[in-house]
């Protein structure tokens, strides 16, 4: 009925697999990260259709994934719809652009996966399926964000300051880059935003499917090297390219793992910013605590806490957890 391989697969009924690769009809693609795309080039090949929300669908073409049309299944969160004889509907999670919670109705149980979520009860529907797949990346009791409320404007408020000395470049994976441009706007952020490549192409995406960021300019043209002499700007590069980060700049670097502070100074040109879109273990109880399954199973193929979170659960919460695979 379910089961989580180890390559990161999480096979549900008898026709689907979730981000992961087995042979099956339908792969389901809850967002375009790396770790959720593992083997996609197996699926394209064996797999008869890529299921994924429309936005998640276009992102896979921009990171180099050529889907065939007659293989791309795009589906609107809430709509339900039958695939040889089982039924799947995908749910809004906020994680990143077109990510989505997948529940699976197969001979009469509900199975869900929540794949990456932050904010349940808000930004994520809470799902209450038979069964529960969970991600456990924050699974740890310690790995809570006291200032979790609170990073989105201070965020802003650091970019904001430095924008008055010099012009401004932040480093973050490809969706999460979007997250952060839509926090700048909304805490009054209003300096140019320079983008290229596929982090310009994946900015028309947000755009098309979550509104206008404002102000967006494509690095290599008349403009952008106009908007480059006026020094007064944010630029948005790849977290990978951090390590080459210049003088010129102030460089903000986007990571989840920065738990205890909001920032973290390498140097006088060079900042971490705790900022993820993943839930922290407060929000990962929550969602259990909200949820009518009860059984929960954890995700232990993306992260090293799926054990505590089991045990926590089956300790202090009156749900069974169990991890997968073993």
């Amino acid at each position: 009925m379910y089961d989580i391989l180890k390559n990161g697969a999480i096979l549900i009924g008898k026709n689907f697999t979730v981000d992961g690769h087995y042979k099956r009809l339908f792969r389901a693609v809850t967002h375009f990260h790396s770790d959720h795309l593992t083997e996609l080039e197996k699926s394209l090949k064996e797999c008869t259709s890529i299921i994924g929300t429309p936005a998640t669908i276009e992102a896979l073409d921009v990171l180099g994934y050529i889907v065939p049309k007659h293989k791309k299944f795009p589906l609107e969160y809430g709509i339900e719809i039958e695939l040889s004889g089982e039924r799947i509907k995908l749910e809004k999670a906020e994680h990143i652009l077109g990510a989505a919670q997948v529940l699976i109705e197969t001979d009469e149980t509900e199975i869900a996966y929540t794949g990456d979520f932050r904010e349940p009860g808000k930004g994520t529907k809470i799902l209450n399926p038979d069964i529960l797949i969970i991600d456990a990346t924050y699974g740890n009791p310690r790995l809570v964000r006291q200032f979790k409320q609170d990073v989105d404007m201070l965020f802003a408020d650091y970019v904001s300051d430095e924008l008055l000395k010099r012009p401004v470049k932040i480093y973050g994976y490809y969706g999460k880059i979007q997250e952060a441009m839509k926090i700048l706007r909304k805490y009054g952020v209003e300096a140019p935003f320079l983008v290229d490549n596929k982090i310009e192409k994946l900015t028309r995406i947000f755009t098309k499917y979550e509104g206008d960021l404002k102000n967006v300019v494509s690095l290599n043209t008349p403009e952008g090297r106009e908007v480059l002499k006026n020094n007064w700007y944010v630029a948005f590069e790849h977290a990978t390219q951090f390590k080459k980060r210049d003088k010129f700049h102030a460089n903000f670097l986007l990571d989840g793992w920065l738990i205890d502070n909001i920032i973290k100074t390498l140097d006088q040109n060079s900042f971490v910013i705790g900022m993820s879109s993943h839930a922290d273990f407060e929000e990962t109880v929550y969602y259990i605590d909200n949820t009518s399954a009860d059984l929960i199973v954890v995700d232990g193929s993306r992260s090293q806490y799926a054990k505590d979170l089991a045990s926590y659960i089956n300790t202090h919460m009156k749900k069974k957890a169990v991890v997968l695979p073993r």
